[in-house]
């Protein structure tokens, strides 16, 4: 279940509804407008918002780029033991390829550490380079959860 306080600062919300919008019912950005508007804390001054008439314009068969599915993803966290089935020999060239996998080497260092999730494109990823390299087993990860990809 998500509850306004999940949704992160500076959010795009989605205000078309149900009414001008097919998959409204399961769009995060859909889900956390109508949390907002049902909501009886203060309600903020403004917000970052899709325009509705974008939404209206889009036909039957388009899909809108703003859409954020509320299905929920397998992540993982934590790399401190993903380099132990890897030969001494392949891992500088395999630890080199995983930071790689990663869209800068700061993400790397907060995944390793458990700070990030890692998503699950990210994990096929590293899984990737461990066959490419000729490692039969899978990556282990530290701990997995399911969230939301806002």
């Amino acid at each position: 279940m998500i509850l306004l306080q999940d949704v992160p600062d500076g959010y795009e919300y989605c205000f078309a509804g149900n009414g001008k919008c097919p998959k409204a019912s399961s769009c995060l950005r859909a889900i956390a407008a109508q949390l907002l508007s049902e909501s009886e804390d203060p309600q903020p001054q403004s917000v970052r918002a899709v325009n509705p008439f974008y939404v209206g314009s889009l036909s039957g068969s388009s899909t809108c780029a703003r859409y954020r599915s509320n299905e929920q993803l397998h992540y993982a966290r934590g790399m401190t033991r993903l380099f132990d089935e890897v030969p001494a020999k392949l891992l500088s060239t395999v630890r080199h390829r995983v930071m790689g996998c990663f869209s800068c080497e700061r993400y790397y260092y907060h995944c390793r550490k458990g700070e990030r999730p890692i998503s699950p494109e990210e994990q096929q990823r590293i899984a990737r380079v461990f066959k490419a390299v000729g490692i039969s087993t899978k990556p282990k990860f530290d701990r997995y959860e399911y969230a939301v990809a806002w």
